[in-house]
């Protein structure tokens, strides 16, 4: 097994080398977004399972080129619906351009990104079941999305309902990358199963983290505004906690109307209150487990399980 690092420099290497085609107007976007940075986790997760297979790490590239594609696309778009303006730290695509066009360039990310998979190196059968595993992510990738437009509509979601949204939206793109990289390898379906629950569990964990950092987090570090999840009264795990247990309170803030960062700070009082953070944090640490655990009940060589209960909790102490 190669380090995190590694496994992250052989994709930007190969980011670096994709050569994008005409017109450059629908390109460019995409170009723009690639070396945008970003963490590379789900297609280090794919190049990592498939390298704990002893499967050939440069031919598992393309499909994970084509997992990093396809999660950058889901930002570009998320972006245009969320109305963000910056994406670590730069101009998000359809600000620095314009709408239309990102929702283009988006659309051709896609495709791009199906491309890189029937254009690997690997026979019809494993080819076809990448294929559906990709489709099949897409899909709950999709339905996570529209859990999450249709949560904004509504006043109460239960912590049930949002794990369930989270595990599709965030939770499937790392499952199926795992599972990807697992195809790749020719694993049992045994095998493949239990990199699907890592990643599961693993998305959950990193999308509770995330809430946290929204509220938490260092403005800098994140390269974006703190504190859009509460402005944007989004349903995370602190918010649905808060809104059952100090719903008064909280109904009292919105009644007042309050604004930017006075609602920011009204709000996570509130939080504070009810120990949100460390319980949130507890939450994180708990399906941490639930992902190791699920490498742990493998067969796979000690080497393998250190590596990827290293990299879960890894993500633990991340600052962005």
């Amino acid at each position: 097994m190669k380090s995190i690092a590694e496994y992250s420099a052989i994709v930007n290497a190969g980011i670096n080398r994709f050569e994008y085609d005409e017109p450059n107007s629908l390109y460019e976007p995409i170009s723009y977004t690639m070396d945008g940075g970003g963490k590379r986790l789900r297609p280090v997760l794919t190049l990592a399972v498939a390298d704990a297979l002893d499967a050939n790490v440069e031919e598992a590239l393309r499909p994970a080129l084509g997992v990093e594609l396809y999660h950058n696309f889901t930002l570009l778009h998320d972006d245009i619906m969320d109305n963000s303006p910056t994406r670590r730290g730069r101009q998000a695509v359809w600000k620095k351009w314009d709408t239309a066009q990102a929702i283009l360039s988006g659309d051709t990310m896609f495709s791009v990104a199906i491309d890189c998979i029937l254009n690997s190196c690997y026979g019809d059968s494993q080819r076809i079941s990448l294929i559906e595993c990709f489709n099949k992510t897409a899909l709950a990738v999709d339905c996570g999305q529209q859990y999450d437009m249709d949560f904004e509509r509504r006043e109460e979601v239960s912590v049930e309902e949002y794990i369930n949204m989270i595990s599709l939206k965030t939770g499937a793109l790392l499952a199926g990358a795992c599972k990807m990289g697992a195809i790749c390898g020719n694993a049992t379906s045994d095998i493949c199963d239990a990199f699907y629950r890592y990643g599961i569990n693993l998305g959950i964990a990193f999308q509770i983290q995330d809430d946290i950092l929204d509220v938490y987090g260092d403005e800098e570090t994140l390269g974006k505004p703190i504190g859009g999840d509460i402005l944007n009264d989004k349903h995370t795990w602190l918010h649905i906690t808060a809104m059952s247990e100090a719903h008064d309170k909280m109904s009292a803030v919105y009644a007042q109307g309050v604004e930017g960062k006075e609602k920011i700070n009204a709000v996570r009082a509130i939080y504070d209150d009810l120990s949100l953070r460390n319980r949130s944090e507890q939450q994180v640490e708990h399906y941490m487990q639930l992902a190791v655990d699920a490498i742990d009940g493998t067969n796979l060589r000690d080497e393998v399980r250190r590596f990827f209960t290293e990299f879960a909790y890894s993500l633990i102490g991340r600052k962005k």
